[in-house]
């Protein structure tokens, strides 16, 4: 009826365990045995700690807790069905029942397989951190190479982004916090965008008042301008020029060179640890 991880839960109370020891123990976080309790209880039809321990005692023959008084909760089930419900609605009500405990499961499954990832990553910085250099990487290619960069401050918004989120990144692993990597990853991944987000709005709002704009720095050359089609409509004409890998390579470069001087000399000094908030 229990699950491994639920077992495990109650192996760890029958111990006389709190909640915090028991997160702490499984290494995961207090809400998520709360979350577990709670389907421990339903499971076992009790409504209290008390009255699990108690149950399970009985059912073991154990005498657990000998001095807790006996619960007062009635545990007879209310019979909703009356017996005269039509068989198909009994059916639908079982198949609801199933469906809701089926995705209860699956929410729960796919939670406890995060935080043991995150555990994961939090021991092996260097996967880590490897992990996040792939995501940071792809999206410059994709923003510089695919999507283009039209005006040199979308350019220079990159560089400062890039910088400090690497300086960041550094830090945050000289800390020791309880700081999310699966978040830090989709953070690191997405950061960049702004510079993508800032670049296309210029282009449509600033552009058609100010004619064309155009970008030449080594290996990459870009032209932006708005024309009118030969049916009098507005169209916007883009043109992007890359001779070589250059200037993606510079950019990760630049990354992980920052990314190593913040761990070296941002390491917190005696035994004062910053905690993000």
């Amino acid at each position: 009826m229990l699950s491994p991880r639920e077992k495990q839960v109650v192996d760890l109370l029958l111990l006389g365990k709190s909640n915090k020891q028991i997160a702490l123990a499984l290494g995961v976080t207090e809400r998520t045995i709360e979350f577990h309790l709670k389907n421990i209880y339903i499971k076992m039809e009790v409504t209290s700690r008390v009255e699990l321990i108690l149950k399970l005692g009985k059912s073991t023959g154990d005498g657990f807790y000998p001095d807790l008084l006996q619960s007062t909760v009635d545990f007879e089930k209310t019979k909703i069905d009356n017996g005269n419900q039509p068989a198909q609605l009994r059916a639908a009500q079982a198949w609801k029942n199933l469906v809701f405990l089926i995705k209860k499961e699956v929410a729960m499954t796919f939670k406890i397989s995060f935080e043991d990832l995150e555990n994961y990553l939090r021991s092996k910085p260097f996967l880590f951190g490897l992990l996040v250099l792939l995501s940071i990487s792809f999206m410059i290619r994709y923003i510089v190479f695919d999507l283009g960069l039209y005006f040199w401050v979308s350019y220079i918004l990159l560089e400062l982004i890039l910088i400090l989120g690497s300086l960041r990144f550094g830090k945050l692993l000289n800390q020791d916090t309880s700081f999310k990597p699966l978040s830090v990853i989709l953070v690191a991944g997405t950061l960049p965008l702004i510079a993508a987000g800032f670049d296309q709005a210029y282009l449509l709002m600033v552009l058609p008042y100010t004619g064309a704009t155009t970008i030449s720095i080594p290996t990459i050359q870009a032209t932006a301008e708005w024309l009118t089609s030969a049916n009098g409509f507005p169209c916007l004409v883009t043109n992007l020029s890359i001779t070589s890998d250059g200037a993606w390579f510079l950019a990760i470069g630049e990354v992980l060179l920052l990314f190593l001087l913040s761990r070296k000399f941002g390491k917190p000094s005696g035994g004062n640890k910053l905690a993000i908030a």
